[in-house]
């Protein structure tokens, strides 16, 4: 698959460090058969509208992560999609790691995750959402989940929820039969949704909010309002 398109597939909603997130993956993708795809949730395009001066596709939508990402797939042409946070870094060997998964491997994936921080709470943090993706099978979109493209939408691709539209994906793909392969490479994301509200606080309602929807299959809807924003 080396000559495969993958298209990245970015959720965006008032993202005011764009500029800087965009230039840096422009650099890691230049020397690929790669698409760039933002979609932003603000009907306006507040953020979309400072990205004239890139080469990539720009879409607006409605707000939400599951309907963006939705219609960010929709819109892409790439053989493989890849779904990815606007405060996340790819590692610059992403190209080969994700079409050499797809080709050799699983139509699915996602990489490790490792948090912009020195703070020692965080490679907690990091140790045991590496340790649910690889037993468990289960990534959360901060990982950078892809998948082929015919996988993609014959699994019904995402929902439009508001929260947990990454799980319910991923969910979906396991039920078809595809093995979730988590790579060794790391996908660097920023710690700021922690900093925001504080780290225990953060992490400890990202737990409760997980044995609501996976043990009691709580309405995502419900779920979204203990989320303090939704970007």
């Amino acid at each position: 698959m080396k000559n495969k398109k993958v298209s990245i597939i970015i959720p965006v909603f008032k993202e005011y460090n764009i500029d800087h997130f965009v230039a840096v993956l422009q650099r890691k993708v230049k020397n690929f058969n790669v698409e760039i795809v933002v979609v932003d949730g603000d009907s306006s395009g507040s953020t979309i509208s400072r990205l004239e001066k890139y080469d990539l596709k720009t879409i607006t939508s409605e707000k939400g992560r599951g309907t963006q990402l939705k219609k960010g797939a929709e819109h892409s042409t790439g053989d493989l999609l890849l779904f990815l946070h606007a405060d996340t870094e790819l590692p610059d060997n992403f190209y080969s790691a994700v079409t050499d998964t797809c080709d050799k491997i699983s139509s699915c994936g996602a990489f490790s995750l490792k948090i912009d921080s020195g703070k020692h709470l965080y490679r907690i943090i990091e140790f045991f959402t590496n340790l649910r993706a690889k037993y468990l099978q289960m990534p959360f979109g901060d990982q950078a989940i892809f998948v082929k493209r015919e996988a993609y939408f014959e699994s019904g691709g995402f929902l439009e929820i508001p929260v947990f539209e990454d799980v319910d994906l991923v969910r979906k793909l396991k039920k078809s039969g595809a093995k979730i392969h988590i790579l060794k490479e790391t996908v660097t994301t920023s710690s700021r949704r922690w900093e925001s509200e504080g780290i225990l606080k953060a992490t400890m309602r990202n737990w409760y909010l997980q044995i609501l929807y996976f043990v009691f299959n709580i309405n995502p809807h419900y779920l979204k309002k203990f989320y303090r924003s939704q970007k």
